[in-house]
């Protein structure tokens, strides 16, 4: 459904289309009292624009401009109109109110039809025991097949609920993963900044005494600011809080090893492999691709019940895959929206990387991704 036409703009549409037929109605019979006719008529299809939103006051509505329509002497026999917004607001009332609510309507409108019902004969019309049973009917069929809808009304409404509810604790996640990245670039440009004051003063220093040494410092300047440019670029746009950040430098793939190492002390058997030619990274993206592999080795610790796992680090040309693979049950894990891999999307994201997981054909859990390596060191 279009967001423009929504159920409430719906019943606007079919209000204002049965207020057309009801006045059609009226004109067309010239011995309607009009003045009593035309607003009580639409009045009674005004209440189908809110049936939704207040079934049982839409019955109220539409049940009393009925009564007083007939105490003015209107007949029952003439009007089509009201027996359509009568069926339109007696299911709405059983479908959308609870069944005290929905009880009441219903005996309202009952109690109010066959009212009305009592004036018209006292008016002269023709009406038998047996209509008051036809009356009876009329407004229980309804309210029969709206009550039975009751119950796929409330489990939709709570299921979108629900899914509001996922959506905005996700959203909150995923701001709070790419608050905790820009704190990241934010340690790894303060570090890379630092690192170009030590070098500028040492290239001072040495001056022309040591040429080859000032050399050195002077192109280690030129490649850290290089890459500080190229981290602060991906820091633009990222939201972040404003807390204190330390200048602490942070872990790269060169301690994927020991984090192997402390990961078999916890308990879990862990193998690394290294394919293709090792590349140097720059110091975000290192940080994302360490980050990734511990969070995928941790999500393994938490479910995979003592399997062993593989770490799996591919250097191609153009990108870098990490797949961290275990063969347990991966109880817990379903179809890969933890808020661990909520987060490792982010950090895979970020640097125009992807992140799939899921249960492997053979058995157990994999984690892979794919980070593209442009601008990357030989």
């Amino acid at each position: 459904m279009s967001r423009h036409l929504t159920p409430a703009r719906i019943d606007v549409i079919v209000a204002a289309a049965v207020g057309s037929f009801a006045l059609a109605e009226v004109f067309a019979d010239p011995l309607r009292p009009h003045a009593a006719s035309i607003p009580l008529e639409l009045v009674q299809a005004a209440a189908v624009a809110f049936r939704r939103r207040a079934p049982a006051a839409a019955v109220v509505v539409a049940t009393a401009a009925l009564f007083a329509q007939t105490a003015a002497g209107v007949s029952l026999h003439t009007p089509v109109s009201p027996i359509v917004v009568g069926l339109i607001t007696v299911y709405s009332v059983a479908q959308y109110e609870p069944l005290p609510r929905a009880l009441a309507g219903l005996v309202f409108a009952l109690c109010g039809l066959l009212g009305a019902v009592q004036l018209a004969r006292a008016n002269g019309e023709d009406y038998a025991a047996g209509d008051q049973i036809f009356v009876s009917v009329f407004i229980l069929a309804p309210w029969i097949v709206g009550r039975a809808l009751y119950g796929r009304t409330r489990e939709a409404a709570d299921h979108a609920e629900r899914a509001a509810r996922l959506e905005r604790e996700r959203e909150a996640i995923v701001e709070e993963e790419r608050a905790r990245i820009a704190r990241e670039l934010h340690d790894v440009i303060s570090h890379s900044l630092s690192v170009i004051v030590v070098q500028a003063g040492a290239a001072e220093r040495v001056g022309a005494a040591q040429p080859e040494r000032s050399q050195d410092a002077l192109r280690s300047i030129q490649e850290t600011g290089r890459q500080a440019l190229v981290e602060m670029s991906r820091l633009v746009g990222v939201l972040r809080g404003g807390e204190e950040v330390g200048l602490e430098a942070q872990p790269g793939l060169d301690r994927v090893e020991r984090l192997v190492e402390d990961t078999r002390r916890a308990g879990l058997p862990v193998e690394l492999r290294v394919e293709g030619r090792v590349r140097r990274l720059p110091p975000a993206l290192d940080l994302s691709a360490y980050r990734i592999v511990q969070e995928a080795l941790t999500n393994a610790r938490k479910h995979a019940g003592g399997a062993s796992v593989e770490v799996a680090l591919r250097y191609g040309e153009e990108d870098l895959v990490i797949e961290v693979a275990d063969d347990g049950r991966g109880e817990g894990r379903g179809s890969g929206g933890g808020h661990g891999l909520i987060g490792m999307r982010e950090r895979a994201a970020v640097f125009g990387g992807t992140l799939d997981a899921g249960p492997r054909e053979a058995g157990g859990f994999v984690v892979r991704a794919t980070l593209p390596l442009d601008g990357a060191a030989a």
